[in-house]
């Protein structure tokens, strides 16, 4: 098979599974109530499971304690505190930063 009938193929599958998401969530009214509460799930589980992968796994071995976690520390606590995503991100990367320039 021809290496463009190829790459055209997966363009097409591509295009299609992503415009299947649009069609059938067009109307999300439509949907069972357990997969709307499972869809809103998917994004804080990814964004999870990014973060862990990030804090604790350092090019496939495990990260010394340092920087990392204390400032993972410091905006989970802002977090639950401001209840707010926004102060928690920026004072995490400040802490980061302030935490590397200490040379932690």
């Amino acid at each position: 098979m021809s290496v463009l009938l190829i790459f055209t193929a997966v363009a097409v599958g591509t295009y299609l599974l992503r415009i299947s998401g649009i069609v059938l969530l067009s109307n999300p009214e439509k949907l069972p109530p357990r997969l709307r509460r499972a869809l809103g799930l998917v994004a804080p589980t990814a964004m999870g499971a990014i973060l862990v992968n990030s804090l604790f796994l350092d090019e496939g071995q495990w990260r010394s304690f340092g920087a990392w976690h204390l400032a993972a520390a410091v905006a989970i606590g802002v977090a639950l505190w401001k209840r707010s995503a926004g102060w928690a991100m920026s004072l995490g990367a400040a802490s980061f930063a302030l935490l590397l320039v200490a040379g932690l």
